[in-house]
């Protein structure tokens, strides 16, 4: 039952982290996309994969220790 209470704070937004996360991770992709159009296509899908598996893992570590 507890695992379903985590799911539920994490995706009814009771965190703050995943909306930092994801907002972090969009704006960095929008920076590479302004600054280095030329490199979007090469770096922008390791950009976001990274950002989401950061988010992720952060968001995951700090509900562990609770």
């Amino acid at each position: 039952m507890s695992i379903l209470g985590t799911v539920k704070k994490l995706l009814l937004g009771e965190t703050w982290i995943l909306p930092s996360g994801v907002a972090s991770t969009l704006a960095a992709g929008l920076l590479v996309r302004t600054l280095a159009p030329e490199a979007w296509p090469d770096a922008g899908g390791l950009l976001l994969l990274g950002g989401v598996l950061i988010t992720l893992l952060v968001s995951v570590s700090r509900s562990a220790r609770r």
